[in-house]
């Protein structure tokens, strides 16, 4: 465009069709040339602007960031109207040439949301809805953040939801968009709001008159008409079922299904069947919540209508009316009303003074109003496609912090914000090696340890302990590499030292095999049957205190060399039945103190013995005592000692008594 009038091309910023404000002034003053926006629900508007000045050394970066407005002017012939303003904030800005001795630039102005599209971070939330979660968010940019809330529904609280090495403005639109909000952008010339909805159908009507007229091929520029229209279809899915599993209730059916009522005509409603993975949706309430906001983004997509306009007041989240279009003006309102999901404006200033004063029209794509908005699921959740460790973590001064189920909770190494306490994140499943009803195997990670951490399906928010692993802070139990050939297992005594532990370790150094048992404490084994040792050369059994062994039926030892028993204090036997003992050899008794026998019935004596008995006492005296007599006997002779004081001595030739005094 040529531009060789520069003193009214200056002159005339404030009378044209377009006008910008920005931070400029004097020579460096920006004005408008032409101007390109694109805006609709759901999506970041972006403004493309053509720019002028006297001045061709502008410092590109005094531009960045700054806002500026945008000002449309209303048709003249429309009494009382009031500007339209497109109010963003610059996020490019290029010098581009010169055109009849003006310097020209170009310019993209977005919202102030897109700046979360420059930040990219990790972090957790807990515990908070979404609108929690964009509160907290969008308070990091409150210098420039101005939004509004606006959906009717309370929404429920997450437990545990990630960004994970994601741009804010990713995680923010992804998370509206599982919960079904859309949004849109309301401008004034001090600045531009966002808007969070979730019920389009409670949409406001445009600025000014909301009735359009169909004016096919008429140019009209004082009045807002519709000059071209046109109406699409497409085959969508009809039916969307769902299934989610939450392993606190595994038996649940965690299944809903539901059809589109959106009318496509005579074809198969086909269906989309997703599964949503663990804790995807914790009630049926809300699996159809869910289901009911895809079935109805299919549906808004389905049957759509476009068209151009001379309207100066079209905006995405209002509606207007089509009237005098032969396909809608005889059906009843609803079907006359249309909710803007798309608007492009394309506006130019002409700059000669016999050019007029510029041109503008805008193209749209609208749906039903009576048709529900919801956006598609657009921005993907980001995948963690591998394990990472983390470090077990629990409150101060413990060792071990689980619950009922044997979960814990973790700090990942990319979490700037946890403070390595029961607060770093949700509790964590724990993998077993074997996971039964009330049998298999418990290890608890201990606070402290290092840990292997998958995700299911990749989701950053479900995450799931695989394993420990050793640092330099936590070292093996045994050395290394020197005790390469041994394994097993240590614990650690709860808040005892490491000098209290239950250990099991195995030696495999060939002519070196062990197997190492230590039970800090006490150690209890129980053999519901039979139980068989086998030692195959020595055995040593110490035990530092008393032993109890209770057999509850017949015990036989059989030793086939020697055997040596050392009591070093008394000893006690007691034999409730027939007591036998057979010496093969020789057998000797000696005893230090007195001995007694004493028989409750008869006892034999040594008849039918081979080889000697003697009893012999060196230092008392042998005390034998009996209730009625005592009968000492050998071949034919015989003493009788009788209970009365009877004593008599029998023998058959001969019977001496001899003094040596």
């Amino acid at each position: 465009m040529k531009m060789s009038d520069i003193a009214g091309f200056l002159s005339l910023q404030n009378s044209r069709l377009l006008t910008i404000k920005t931070p400029l002034a004097g020579r460096a003053e920006l004005v408008l040339s032409d101007f390109q926006c694109s805006e609709g629900l759901s999506v970041l508007f972006d403004m493309r602007l053509g720019l002028a000045s006297r001045d061709p050394t502008i410092e590109l970066k005094q531009m960045i960031g700054q806002a500026v407005t945008i000002s449309l002017q209303p048709p003249g012939g429309i009494v009382g109207g009031s500007a339209r303003h497109f109010h963003g904030y610059v996020t490019q800005f290029s010098h581009t040439g010169a055109d009849g001795g003006l310097a020209t630039y170009s310019a993209t102005v977005q919202p102030w949301l897109w700046m979360l599209s420059r930040r990219v971070d990790s972090r957790i939330f807990q515990d908070k809805s979404a609108r929690d979660i964009l509160d907290e968010v969008f308070s990091q940019y409150s210098a420039l953040a101005s939004y509004e809330f606006r959906a009717g529904r309370t929404l429920k609280p997450y437990s545990y939801c990630t960004q994970y090495r994601e741009t804010d403005l990713n995680f923010v639109l992804r998370l509206m968009e599982l919960e079904g909000l859309f949004f849109y952008f309301e401008h004034a010339e001090d600045g531009h709001k966002l808007i969070i909805d979730d019920d389009s159908t409670r949409a406001k009507p445009i600025d000014g008159l909301p009735s359009l007229r169909y004016a096919s091929g008429e140019i009209l520029e004082d009045e807002a008409v519709v000059t071209q229209w046109a109406a699409q279809r497409q085959l969508m899915s009809g039916a969307v079922s769902m299934k989610a599993y939450d392993y606190k209730v595994p038996a649940a059916r965690r299944y809903v299904s539901g059809e589109s009522d959106f009318n496509q005509g005579e074809v198969e409603r086909y269906e989309i069947y997703d599964y949503v993975g663990l804790h995807g949706f914790d009630s049926t309430d809300r699996g159809e919540e869910l289901a009911r906001f895809r079935l109805e983004s299919l549906a808004a997509s389905g049957k759509t209508f476009s068209g151009t306009s001379t309207g100066r007041t079209l905006a995405p989240g209002r509606y207007f009316e089509l009237s005098a279009h032969y396909d809608h003006d005889n059906g009843p309102m609803h079907d006359r009303q249309f909710l803007l999901t798309n608007v492009r404006h394309h506006g130019v200033n002409n700059y000669q003074s016999n050019e007029g004063s510029g041109s503008y029209h805008a193209s749209f794509q609208c749906i039903r109003k009576k048709i529900p908005f919801r956006p598609p699921l657009a921005h993907a959740r980001p995948v963690i496609p591998g394990p990472q460790t983390a470090i077990v973590v629990g409150p101060k001064g413990e060792q071990i912090h689980t619950d009922a189920l044997g979960r814990v909770k973790i700090q990942f190494h990319w979490d700037r914000i946890g403070q390595r306490n029961q607060g770093s994140s949700c509790w964590v499943r724990v993998s077993q090696p074997w996971a039964g009803g009330g049998f298999g195997s418990v290890q608890i990670p201990r606070i402290g340890d290092e840990v292997v951490v998958t995700f299911l399906d990749g989701n950053p928010d479900r995450p799931l302990i695989l394993s420990s692993v050793y640092n330099a802070q936590n070292m093996p139990p045994w050395a290394l590499p020197a005790g390469a050939t041994q394994s097993g297992f240590l614990t650690r005594s709860h808040k005892g030292t490491s000098e209290n532990a239950n250990a099991i370790r195995f030696e495999d150094k060939l002519g070196e095999e062990e197997i190492w048992l230590h039970a800090e404490r006490n150690q209890r084994i129980e053999v519901e049957h039979d139980e068989s040792h086998t030692v195959g050369a020595k055995r040593t059994k110490t035990i530092g205190a008393d032993e109890i062994v209770t057999i509850g039926g017949a015990q036989t030892h059989t030793i086939t060399g020697a055997r040596t028993q050392t009591i070093g204090a008394d000893h006690t036997q007691t034999i409730k039945g027939a007591h036998k003992q057979n010496v093969a050899g020789t057998h000797a008794q000696v005893i230090g103190g007195n001995a007694s026998i004493t028989t409750t019935g008869p006892q034999p004596g040594a008849a039918g013995t081979v080889g000697d008995i003697e009893i012999q006492s060196s230092q008392g005296k042998i005390h034998l005592k009996a209730a009625t007599e005592i009968v000492i006997e050998v071949g034919a002779s015989v003493i009788h000692l009788k209970a009365d004081g009877t004593i008599e001595i029998s023998g058959p030739t001969h019977i001496g008594l001899n003094s040596k005094s």
